[in-house]
């Protein structure tokens, strides 16, 4: 197939809409991007990541301070899978983004400051409103995929 066909269809389509040359150039250099490759939980609990600083962003009550993420994609979202081991985190500071997760692996169990509990396990899904506070407990090995507002997670 042709790409340029389309693209000269339209920018045919953007004189008639009245458009300046720039635009129509613009049109007719825009990027196509090709589908995305299936992603897996197998696949994303294979995948290996990269290590992060032991966790110090937030206080750690008790268990180990190993964590590890691999951003998948980054636009106006990420995507990206986070890794830690078994630990109860202190969430004492709301977020400062909601944050939607599928745990890929183990368990995590949140908790907020009136005692409310849930549990996750792999397979659920949830999203995280980011003025959660309370403590993020992983008793095993954990995994998750997060989808986060980009601008949001980096000003972190």
């Amino acid at each position: 197939m042709n790409l340029r066909t389309p693209l000269l269809c339209t920018a045919s389509l953007l004189i008639g809409a009245g458009l300046s040359a720039a635009a129509i150039k613009a049109a007719e250099t825009m990027k196509v991007a090709a589908p995305p490759a299936p992603m897996t939980v197998a696949s994303l609990n294979a995948m290996a990541l990269d290590p992060l600083p032991d966790i110090d962003w937030t206080p750690v009550e008790s268990g180990t301070l190993r964590n590890a993420e691999t951003v998948l994609f980054e636009g106006e979202n990420t995507l990206s899978v986070w890794n830690a081991g078994p630990a109860k985190l202190i969430l004492d500071e709301p977020l400062g983004y909601d944050e939607f997760v599928v745990v890929l692996k183990g368990s995590l169990t949140l908790t907020d400051p009136a005692g409310n509990s849930q549990t996750y396990s792999a397979g659920d899904m949830f999203m995280l409103p980011k003025e959660f506070m309370g403590t993020w407990d992983m008793t095993e090995e954990y995994r998750e995929l997060i989808v986060v507002d980009t601008e949001a997670y980096n000003a972190e």
